[in-house]
Order: C-alpha cells, then structure tokens, then sequence
C-alpha cells in the first residue's frame, strides 16, 4: 500500500469522540466524493479500513447501510436513487450553497472535516520524494471555500487543476507537517519531519564536505605555486641565496605540498604563526619572480 494508503488507513483507526466531529468527517469524505449528473456519488479507496470507516459512519449518521465492492485493488461504494436523496443534507449537491463551515461546530469539526477530505481524495508524497499534499474535486467553488477555511489555521494552500479537477495543494514541508497533524494524521507527520531532517543533516555533511575538498584544492592550488617556484631555484643553484629561515619554509612547502599553512608553521622550528609562513613563501616567490620575470 502506498504511504498515502496507510496514512489514510491510520486515520481511519483512529476514534472520533463527538456526534458533531462525526458529522463533520463523514460530511469531508461526501463532498470530496466525485458526483455525477444522474446523481450518483463514488466513494472509492485502495484501504479496506477507510471503506469499512466511510460505511460505518453512514449507518450510523443517517442509518443507512451500504456494501462496497472490490474493484482491482480500490473498494468502490456507490450511493445512488433513493440512498442518496438520504444523504443530500450532507453532499455538496445538497443545495446551492456549498458553506463547508456548517458543519464546523466544535473547534475539532474542522480538522475531522478535512480528515474526511483527505480520506475521501487527498494524497501526499513519501517521506523520500519531493514535499507535496493535496485534496482534490470537482467542484470549484468547493476548492476555494475549502482553501479559505484552511486559512483560518495556517497559510493559503495552492490551486490549480489537473484533468478537469480542482487541485489544493501545499509543497513546503511546514505546511505538510502541519496540515497532516491537523488532521491527525500524527505519524506520516513526523515521518516526513524525521525525513527532513535527515536531509537537512546529509546536505549540511555535503556542504562541509564540498567546501573542505574546495579548500584543500585550493590549498594544493596555491601550494604548488610556491613549489615549482621553490623547485626552480633548487634545480638553477639560486636556492643558497635565500636566508636561512626563507630555505627552512621553502623545504618544509616542498617537502608537505598538501599541507595548510597553520600546519607548516606548527613544523618549523620553533613553530611561528600561519601569517608568517605565508610572507614568507611570498618572499621566495618574489625572489624566484625577480629572477624570472617572463615565467
């Protein structure tokens, strides 16, 4: 089953306490539910627990008992004729007015309300795959009366449409995690915070690891400047020219070419401080670029 299976699995597990929070999360699931102009309403699920939830809570709302069929690997429940002229006080198809927040009439209504939502048409991505969630339907009024009572919580959810459906949708991380523990939805939430922060701590390693290759490329760069410089001298005899300390650091560069300077200065004897050994690699250089000066 997919991650969004088993968090919708979960979610349909978990106990509602309140009447009102029962309505409202049954009331989610029916308007998330694609309806068709001969007045058919599909509820379909690729997890037995939200099909086995979705019926539950119509016998006991409205007492209405349904049987869903196995279709593939989803569970399909079609209310159709008289059934659903039952259930028209609870579907977006019930009248012209589409005002979700009718059935947000205890502070937990609204979350159980998009917990049916999302059991009815939401999907989010793995913990490993590029941040996403969304809910999706038909019905675009819904879509932007939805979007604006998510506001109420947290940021304004994207919109945007997908094969005739009206996509919400969030991207950023922070968003997800807080509309999944809106819900309930708990665990999915801090497997994709754990996740986050596991690829914030490999792309931290990385960028150290990147930048200590660039400094020592960078070093090993510089270093050999100073060396071939230090080599030149060695192989013409004018390396008996430099005074004694400047022969000290040009042996220990040309002995050590990938060590830091902070390192060379720790060799020398007795040790001097990392801004002295570079003036005096600067100074070898120089000399050798006075000897030199077309190289």
């Amino acid at each position: 089953m997919s991650f969004s299976g088993e968090t919708k699995s979960t979610l349909a597990q978990e106990l509602i306490a309140k009447d009102c929070c029962i309505t409202a999360c049954l009331a989610g699931m029916l308007y998330f539910s694609p309806v068709t102009d001969e007045g058919i309403l599909t509820f379909k699920t690729e997890s037995k627990e939200v099909s086995d939830t979705f019926s539950a809570l119509l016998l006991k709302i409205v007492g209405m008992e349904t049987e869903a069929k196995r279709v593939g690997s989803a569970y399909k429940t079609e209310i159709k004729g008289e059934n659903f002229e039952t259930i028209r006080h609870l579907t977006v198809k019930a009248d012209d007015d589409t005002h979700i927040t009718k059935f947000f009439n205890c502070r937990k209504c609204d979350n159980m309300f998009f917990r049916g939502a999302f059991m009815a048409s939401g999907f989010v991505n793995p913990p490993d795959k590029p941040g996403r969630i969304e809910l999706s339907t038909a019905d675009a009024d819904l879509a932007c009366e939805s979007a604006t009572a998510l506001t109420r919580h947290f940021r304004m959810p994207k919109l945007s449409v997908r094969r005739g459906y009206q996509i919400i949708y969030y991207r950023d991380a922070e968003s997800i995690e807080y509309f999944l523990s809106y819900i309930g939805a708990n665990k999915a939430a801090f497997a994709i915070i754990n996740a986050q922060m596991l690829k914030e701590k490999n792309n931290e390693v990385n960028r150290k690891k990147n930048c200590d290759i660039a400094n020592i490329t960078k070093s090993v760069t510089a270093s050999s400047i100073y060396v071939d410089a230090i080599q030149h001298l060695m192989e013409t005899g004018d390396f008996d020219k430099l005074p004694l300390e400047l022969k000290n650091t040009a042996k220990l560069r040309a002995e050590n070419e990938t060590m830091t300077l902070s390192e060379l200065a720790e060799l020398e004897n007795p040790p001097i401080s990392k801004s002295q050994v570079s003036k005096r690699l600067q100074k070898i250089y120089n000399f050798y670029k006075e000897l030199n000066p077309d190289e």
